[in-house]
């Protein structure tokens, strides 16, 4: 009997585990031996297979319901198989062209982002797509602008740090010239940029209370809208996830109750929330931009253990700002799933880093110097 060197029985195990974990994922049903033997290509027979197969399964790697059935992968399985892929992920030059200029399309306003990501995350997934993001509550404020709307109306304007935007029309008495409002505006940034909201609030009314008449009307306005923006966002975290109905028809029969078990889990979010932010502190130090998976029992929520996280980090420079991802199946395509996520975290980073880039432009406060529009 021909004894092969043991690196090439260890690449023949890996290549039928990966090709049983790919028809698994594409037709949904246990592998039997034959099934390899015959459409794998590795001109073994169906006894070598057999053999390989048992002790794939008794290492773990795969399971079987009844013993004359084929088999079927494990979370391990998965696990070894996005390890596998994780050097190796690439969309189709097509799918990206179309996600690029539909999320470009609908990104007219910040505050739109995180919505319209988990949409098209869930709609090219074909699972459950979401966005986590810092509330604005939490947030440093990058710029204070005011707006003049017309007679008599002013449009306070709001950016943070991460590229969030908060706006608030105004009706006011007084009649401020466009100068006037650059004056308040420059003022209170000079005052609040680079605070959390709550700290700017309280600068603002510390300004108030003083006694001080200098644009004491520019510290009120602002004043009032952060307390505003503070109250209504005081929930912390914002969740943004579609798609979530998607996955009844890509559940087992027999996963139908943790299916249920998953779906109250979301309509709660809290404790979903709460795994998220863990995992981002958890990734604080790692800058990679890399998305990551767990899969089944890796999940710290039991009622997760049938289902699979591809997930990643984005960051505002170094510092984290949310996370984006996809809760699928765990036999779903994950090398599909992780460049998916990847592309998407990138285009959002992207679009923010936009946003900033303009924040900071040293021109700025004077591209109205022209004429009587301020913004």
């Amino acid at each position: 009997m021909r004894v092969l060197k043991p690196e090439i029985a260890i690449e023949r195990e890996r290549r039928i585990l990966r090709w049983v974990i790919q028809d698994f994922v594409q037709h949904r049903r246990p592998v039997a031996s034959e099934q390899v033997a015959c459409r794998c290509g590795l001109g073994v027979s169906s006894a070598t297979v057999r053999g390989i197969m048992k002790k794939l399964e008794e290492e773990g790697y795969l399971s079987q319901s009844h013993i004359s059935g084929g088999r079927y992968p494990t979370d391990k399985a998965y696990r070894f198989y996005v390890d596998y892929l994780s050097e190796a992920r690439k969309l189709a030059l097509e799918e990206r062209r179309r996600i690029e200029n539909e999320y470009h399309s609908q990104m007219d306003e910040i505050d739109r982002i995180m919505a319209q990501t988990s949409r098209l995350l869930a709609a090219v997934s074909h699972s459950a797509g979401f966005v986590l993001s810092s509330g604005i509550g939490e947030q440093c404020i990058a710029r204070i602008d005011f707006v003049p709307m017309g007679p008599g109306c002013i449009l306070v304007l709001l950016v943070s740090e991460s590229g969030a935007v908060k706006h608030w029309p105004v009706k006011t008495d007084i009649d401020l010239s466009p100068r006037r409002l650059r004056l308040m505006a420059a003022f209170l940034n000079e005052q609040v940029a680079g605070l959390p909201i709550g700290q700017a609030r309280r600068v603002l009314w510390d300004y108030l209370r003083s006694g001080r008449d200098e644009l004491r009307d520019a510290a009120d306005l602002a004043g009032r809208f952060l307390e505003t923006v503070e109250r209504q966002s005081s929930g912390g975290q914002e969740l943004h996830i579609e798609g979530l109905g998607q996955l009844a028809g890509e559940v087992e029969e027999t996963e139908f109750d943790g299916f249920f078990e998953m779906l109250s889990v979301m309509d709660e979010k809290q404790r979903f929330i709460a795994m998220l932010k863990d995992r981002i502190k958890g990734l604080e130090c790692d800058k990679l931009r890399r998305a990551s998976v767990s899969i089944g029992s890796e999940n710290d929520i039991k009622e997760l253990h049938n289902m699979s996280l591809v997930t990643r980090t984005c960051r505002v420079g170094s510092k984290p700002v949310g996370m984006i991802g996809i809760l699928g199946p765990r036999h779903m395509e994950y090398g599909r799933m992780l460049s998916l996520v990847d592309f998407m975290g990138s285009l959002m980073e992207e679009t923010i880093s936009q946003w900033d880039g303009l924040l900071n432009d040293d021109g700025a406060g004077e591209r109205s110097s022209g004429g009587e529009q301020d913004f």
